[in-house]
């Protein structure tokens, strides 16, 4: 099954005693569409970025469980005809899961490459990394100065 990161916004106008109700509800109704939640973490009140449905805080409630992909809709729905609940995301976290395990073999890779390329740099000649080249600019601002083409 996949898994899910879920996270919703229980509104203010809900009291802080019954968020724990709220919460259950929610939980209740992930397990209802065949869902097993893994993780369920309360992230506080927090202040929103901007009202929502005239609401200026937030509970913050991040669930993640793992549900058959065709139960989705119906967790969703059910979720979004929640009287409590202003805002909620469900994201598949499968989908990151495997981005972050590519971008770990890679990361991997360019250890490995690290000290080839340190290598190389020290065995270049140092002549070609440094060219200098020296010019007296007071001497040519003079020289420019006097030209005829300023005259």
């Amino acid at each position: 099954m996949p898994q899910y990161e879920l996270m919703y916004i229980v509104g203010s106008h809900i009291s802080d005693d019954q968020v724990p109700q709220v919460t259950a509800e929610v939980k209740k109704d992930i397990q209802e569409s065949g869902g097993i939640i893994e993780k369920h973490e309360e992230l506080g009140k927090k202040k929103l970025a901007y009202p929502i449905k005239k609401t200026r805080n937030g509970f913050y409630i991040l669930v993640t469980f793992s549900a058959p992909a065709d139960k989705i809709n119906e967790i969703e729905h059910k979720l979004r005809t929640s009287q409590s609940l202003i805002r909620h995301l469900t994201v598949n976290i499968d989908e990151d899961l495997v981005r972050m395990e590519k971008d770990r073999v890679n990361q991997a890779k360019l250890k490995l490459l690290r000290p080839k390329m340190e290598m190389r740099e020290e065995t270049a000649p140092a002549a070609k990394a440094e060219k200098k080249i020296e010019i007296d600019l007071d001497a040519e601002i003079e020289k420019a100065l006097e030209s005829e083409e300023l005259k």
